[in-house]
């Protein structure tokens, strides 16, 4: 009898500890150094708004968050590759929408599922990108440059950070809507994109407004319409796609952090509450507001709703364009 009484107690106790692990861990957390995976290289908008957030965490959290670069193919190599991570909440992704829904649109065959195997914390901003050309480009404005690519089919030649990406399936969208035909040359992020058109081996890019607008500024680029459906603050300048010749065209990035399947909801909670309050610090305002970004903060609850919401209408455009992962 009391053989069964040490095990039972025994036994309830592990049942105790089993039962409050969850909060216990939450309740240290983070315990040690916490590390955020950003799919695309050092000096892209993605690197630098993750190094701002990461910065905050570190401060407020009082434990290392870590920005590790692992790039390639638009953010899927790091979203492959973090989809198998632990949910512990250790291990976090920088993501854009380019991993999170424009990918899995347009590829339907990654080796994960955006919906399943990531736990959604926030959103970081939303931004407008911008289409530039190389000023060689015998084109002034986006009407003459959708007539010169109807008499050159497939001979003007136009970069991305990836296939699938946002900056790709931008630039898809123009062409889809024009009628039009350029060639796609995919790089692995924007930094090497951005070189090689401001060295004319390219001819046209849709990058983020703060990558362009010292290349604008200095004459080394032109800029052909923004994307949103409301001109840039960074550029006002110059008119959206729609504005200047395709109606109706409208696109926007954002930028998030998610957590692998499967993290306990009360760290999801933790790491919300701090992101939200990291969006009120000065040196975040900063970084949001020279992008020329509208902040986020949703719930994870909103988020989820959103990504559903986003990989539908980019699902759908995909279709509606015909493209393909050979495109």
């Amino acid at each position: 009898m009391k053989y069964f009484y040490q095990r039972g107690a025994t036994a309830a106790v592990a049942l105790i500890i089993t039962l409050t692990g969850g909060y216990a861990t939450a309740q240290n957390y983070p315990a040690k150094p916490v590390t955020i995976y950003v799919g695309f290289p050092a000096g892209s908008t993605n690197d630098s708004t993750a190094r701002a957030m990461a910065h905050q965490l570190t401060e407020q959290m009082g434990q290392q968050f870590v920005v590790m670069n692992r790039d390639g193919a638009a953010g899927v190599v790091a979203a492959t590759a973090f989809a198998k991570m632990k949910g512990d909440g250790y291990a976090l992704m920088w993501a854009s929408a380019s991993p999170l829904v424009m990918s899995p649109a347009y590829n339907r065959n990654l080796a994960y599922d955006p919906l399943k195997d990531f736990a959604p914390v926030s959103v970081y901003f939303y931004i407008p990108y911008v289409t530039v050309i190389h000023p060689s480009v015998p084109a002034k404005n986006l009407r003459e440059l959708i007539a010169l690519a109807k008499t050159q089919p497939g001979k003007l030649s136009f970069g991305s950070s990836g296939v699938g990406g946002a900056l790709h399936l931008a630039t898809e969208l123009i062409l889809n809507m024009s009628g039009t035909r350029m060639l796609h040359v995919p790089y692995r992020g924007t930094p090497p994109m951005t070189l090689d058109l401001i060295a004319g081996q390219i001819d046209l890019v849709t990058t983020s407004t703060s990558m362009a607008a010292p290349h604008i500024q200095s004459g080394r680029l032109r800029p052909i319409g923004v994307t949103s459906s409301k001109r840039s603050l960074q550029l006002p300048d110059v008119p959206t796609i729609a504005e200047a010749g395709l109606r109706g065209y409208e696109l926007v990035g954002w930028y998030s952090m998610v957590a692998p399947a499967g993290t306990p909801r009360d760290i999801i909670t933790a790491l919300h509450r701090n992101f939200a309050k990291a969006l009120e610090a000065p040196a975040v305002k900063a970084n949001i507001a020279a992008e020329g970004a509208l902040a986020g903060g949703n719930s994870p609850e909103d988020f989820a709703a959103f990504i559903r919401l986003e990989l539908d209408k980019y699902t759908k455009l995909v279709k509606a364009a015909k493209l393909t992962p050979e495109s």
